[in-house]
């Protein structure tokens, strides 16, 4: 009995210490792979910006996928690089690519598809991300971004300063939360909520103020 119970807690240790590595393992590539990005688009913003991977069509659902699997930076990440939006109040900068599918949401912050460019009057830009996302902290303080709050978003184009104005927690399917403003620059930031539930959605929405 004294050697099973031995043999149990050995066990016990040596996955408890496979799982340690395993997580550090993995936010130290989330964390290099988030660096790449930032580096990245740095080096872009000289260049012309190019938004030919983006198209205008129908509004997605209003959407924050769970995990996937993990994926390395490419060639095809930097070209599809929005952005870096900062939230100085919850100590969060992260690149954002355009798209909010599962394998996205991995990597980076995703911007919703077929929706306005950023900072455009009139318009409406959503950000999606995660709240419990196993290798990042990406959006798992979101909640706590108040109304009055702001934070920037930097594109290609220059530094775009957004204030909250509305805080609200919505099911998946309402989708008329994103509905554009005619005298506004909207963004919207979208994560499941509440944490690892992906019943709602938690919606923070600013404007663009300079």
């Amino acid at each position: 009995m004294k050697r099973i119970i031995r043999w149990s807690g050995t066990c016990l240790m040596v996955i408890g210490i496979g799982l340690l590595v395993w997580l550090m393992n993995g936010n130290v590539k989330a964390g290099e792979h988030e660096q790449q990005l930032l580096d990245a688009f740095q080096a872009m913003q000289a260049e012309e910006p190019d938004f030919s991977h983006r198209t205008k069509g129908e509004e997605m659902p209003v959407q924050a996928s769970m995990p996937s699997t993990f994926d390395h930076t490419d060639g095809n990440d930097v070209q599809r690089m929005e952005g870096i939006l900062s939230i100085p109040s919850i100590d969060m900068e992260a690149p954002v690519l355009y798209g909010a599918d599962a394998v996205t949401l991995d990597q980076s912050l995703g911007a919703i598809e077929n929706m306005d460019l950023p900072g455009e009057i009139g318009g409406s830009y959503a950000i999606a991300g995660h709240q419990a996302h196993v290798f990042g902290k990406y959006f798992n303080r979101l909640h706590e971004v108040q109304i009055g709050t702001e934070f920037t978003f930097q594109t290609r184009n220059g530094l775009q300063t957004y204030r909250v104005f509305d805080v609200k927690i919505v099911e998946p399917h309402e989708v008329d939360v994103l509905d554009p403003d005619p005298e506004i620059a909207l963004m919207s930031l979208i994560t499941c909520y509440p944490e690892y539930s992906n019943t709602h959605r938690l919606v923070v929405q600013a404007e663009l103020v300079n």
